[in-house]
């Protein structure tokens, strides 16, 4: 705005007056201020607009002005009849305009402040509000038109003020400022939002203004990637007004405090020109904007109209390194000047960052075993825009590591080791961090990580079924794998030292808890030996565990013992000649069906089952008719792990001949014959003993085949053949002939 001054009926004449200060710096009301995760955005928008149609004033001109073209007057609304802009279709508003409001997705608004103002239309001296283009009502009284996208509804002001009468001139137009909270209707939005303004009170006419902007203060609930650190938010109102005669206006921030970093302000204005140059915005005697011309019409957001100079309303943000008091101070003072610009300042809002201190810990490793030294790193970022000092690093699995860290700038980072042993079971290490910022505000952050604790277990059982067998009988293994341990096991192997169909050189990978059985035989030779089998396997950190089992399997021979004894060698007719029959398993295993066949009859027998080492005997008697030569034969079947063999070649066969001589009686010579003693049979003469005494023959203790399990020569008689069969294991054995 420039001062208006008459000289003659269409002369202008600018006017400046001297530079005056403040006798005081009013402290401006607190509206919202609070730490979170966020940040703020400031935008805005005129709803007055250069004339659309043509007059004696140029049109062009002001259009121009509007893209920052030209200077004077010319590029200033105090030189054109400004009008309504009114860009919402809504018959109920005489003038809208709309911005765009943008916060990052996810991001919700914690506070909404929408400011609003315009000319009262007073002193009658000055051109806004000469005539009949004025709104209905008065600017105290209005509610405006808020729309967020596709609602809204009416806001009324929650705070009007005009500036003093004493403090204007009558060159100096009244206006007035009014704000509402209107977080309300933000709420459930996120992202980017379109906000409409209408009914902003404001006549029309030469040198009227009329705007609006929006403070939105976003927040996350917890740190993000677009608010790593928390920052404190103060939005503050104000009503300060820069005056031609009052060149000078100040203000001071209350609660605002600086910890060392960034700080943002933002600020409403409204009535700044953009070709007037000499104002400046100042924070504790600092030109913040670094320009000597701050207010400018600059708004942030604008959709419609989207101009750079709005002629009405500033609404920036600018950023502060070293505006504010020294850490550990609170609040700032604010001070606005100008060289010939008029202006109102109705909002200020600032953000102080703060330090923030972010932890990430990892260990060398994803999985250990007991014992095993492992590394945890943790990294500790400072994510805010402060520095962080005294910080302290607490880590460690079992015993504790620390470490101090004096010092961490905004964005810098540091890393700290510790090695320990790994515990039995798993573990989430964690890493805790302390600190404070410049202005004694506590600092903490923990993380964890996880640490898998393996124990690998592997266990082997092998039996060998059956376990007794005869030469030749195939023996069945059974291998039982058991992963016993808490974690898998991959290149599965069984490695079997003397069987070689039972080795498995990729059994698979067996999963926690998980079993497998395998099966292989064997085929028995002469001797049954013991066998062991090894298996192992790789748990996923690279161990090899491994186990070992034994199987035994004895290889028996069966035979019988037999024998057949006389009472006599040599009988004559009609005497009775007593055998003796014996017996005797000499292995472990038993024998069943046990007969005694042949002749004589009366030496046959059914024994039935003759038990390891167990000896049977019994006699039976033959009256001599002739010379007697007795065929007994035993026979029985070896019991195989309590199965009888299945086959007729089963059994075991002896036989046992004995020759008896029978005897004629011949005379006595002269003289007594000797006497005999009782139950022994009569003496034989000399050529009866050279006669007979090869006769008698005896059999003794059967022997085994080589090629099968029992094989007897008695007598240059051949033995058995045996062929036993339990359950899916065989062996076949032939005598040799």
């Amino acid at each position: 705005m420039r001062v208006w001054g008459l000289l003659g009926a269409t002369s202008l004449l600018f006017l400046s007056a001297p530079v005056t200060s403040a006798a005081a710096s009013p402290v401006l009301p607190v509206n919202f201020d609070q730490t979170v995760y966020g940040d703020f955005v400031v935008i805005g928008n005129t709803v007055t607009a250069c004339p659309s149609h043509p007059g004696h004033h140029p049109v062009k001109a002001c259009h121009d002005a509007q893209n920052q073209i030209g200077t004077g007057p010319s590029a200033q609304n105090n030189g054109h009849p400004m009008t309504w802009a009114d860009v919402d279709a809504d018959p109920a508003t005489y003038n809208s305009s709309s911005a765009r409001l943008t916060i990052p997705p996810g991001a919700r608004i914690a506070y909404a402040k929408l400011t609003w103002a315009g000319n009262t239309g007073g002193p009658a001296t000055v051109p806004c509000g000469r005539g009949p283009a004025r709104p209905p009502g008065s600017p105290k009284q209005q509610q405006v038109s808020l729309k967020v996208n596709d609602r809204g509804g009416l806001v009324a002001p929650e705070r009007y003020t005009e500036d003093a009468p004493e403090d204007l001139t009558p060159t100096n137009h009244q206006f007035y400022s009014a704000y509402a909270d209107v977080t309300g209707q933000f709420r459930g939005i996120t992202g980017s939002s379109v906000v409409t303004v209408g009914n902003v009170w404001t006549p029309q006419g030469f040198d009227c203004f009329g705007g609006w902007s929006l403070t939105g203060v976003w927040t996350f609930d917890s740190p993000h990637r677009e608010a790593p650190g928390r920052k404190q938010i103060t939005v503050f109102d104000a009503h300060t007004r820069v005056l031609t005669g009052k060149a000078r206006a100040e203000a001071r921030m209350p609660s605002i405090r600086s910890a060392g970093g960034l700080t943002r302000v933002g600020v409403t204005g409204f009535e700044g020109d953009w070709a007037v140059s000499g104002d400046r915005f100042l924070v504790n005697g600092r030109d913040a904007g670094r320009s000597g011309n701050f207010f400018v019409s600059g708004a942030n957001g604008p959709l419609d109209p989207a101009k750079a100079n709005n002629m009405s309303v500033d609404a920036r943000t600018v950023d502060l390194e070293n505006g504010l008091p020294a850490a550990g101070d609170t609040g700032a003072d604010l001070a606005f000047t100008s060289s010939q610009d008029a202006y109102l300042v109705a909002n200020v809002v600032a953000s102080s960052g703060r330090p923030e201190l972010q932890v990430s810990t990892s260990m060398d490793k994803d999985v250990a075993h007991p014992g095993d030294h492992v590394t945890q790193s943790v990294m500790v970022t400072n994510t805010g825009s402060a520095p962080a000092v005294d910080i302290r690093v607490q880590a460690g699995i079992g015993s504790a590591c620390e470490q101090d860290i004096a010092r961490l700038e905004a964005g810098q980072q540091a890393t700290y080791s510790c090695t320990r042993p790994a515990p039995e079971d798993d573990v989430k290490p964690a890493a805790q961090v302390t600190g404070r910022s410049l202005i004694d505000d506590r600092l903490a952050g923990s993380a964890t990580t996880f640490l898998e604790v393996l124990r690998p277990g592997i266990t082997v059982t092998k039996t060998a079924v059956p376990d007794i067998v005869l030469s030749g009988q195939t023996v069945g293994y059974t291998i039982e794998l058991r992963n016993t341990g808490d974690t898998a096991l991959s290149g599965v192997t069984v490695d079997d030292k003397q069987v070689q169909a039972c080795d498995r050189a990729d059994a698979g990978t067996l999963a926690s808890g998980q079993s497998e059985t395998l099966r292989c035989s064997v085929n028995a030779g002469d001797d049954g030996f013991t066998n062991e089998v090894t298996v192992s396997g790789t748990d996923r950190a690279g161990k090899k565990v491994s186990a070992n089992a034994n199987a035994t399997f004895t290889v028996i021979h069966p035979r019988i013992e037999f024998t057949v004894r006389p009472n006599t060698r040599a009988a004559r007719a009609g005497e009775t000649v007593t055998f003796t029959v014996t017996l005797r398993n000499p292995t472990s295993l038993p024998l069943r069906a046990v007969k005694v066949t042949g002749t004589p009859a009366a030496c046959a027998r059914d024994i039935g089952e003759l038990a390891p080492q167990q000896t049977v005997e019994y006699s039976c008697s033959v009256v001599m008719r002739q010379r007697f030569t007795t065929s007994l034969t035993v026979t029985a079947t070896p019991v195989v792990s309590g199965q009888l063999a299945e086959i007729r070649q089963d059994t075991i066969s002896l036989t046992s001949a004995v020759v008896v001589s029978l005897v004629e009686p011949t005379p006595e010579p002269p003289g007594e014959r000797p006497r005999e003693r009782p139950g022994e049979p009569p003496a034989l003469s000399p050529a009866e003993s050279r006669a007979d005494s090869p006769a008698v023959r005896e059999a003794a203790e059967s022997k085994p085949l080589r090629n099968a399990p029992v094989a007897v020569y008695v007598a240059g008689l051949a033995a058995i053949t045996t062929f036993v069969t339990i359950g899916v294991i065989s062996a076949t054995a032939r005598p040799k002939k």
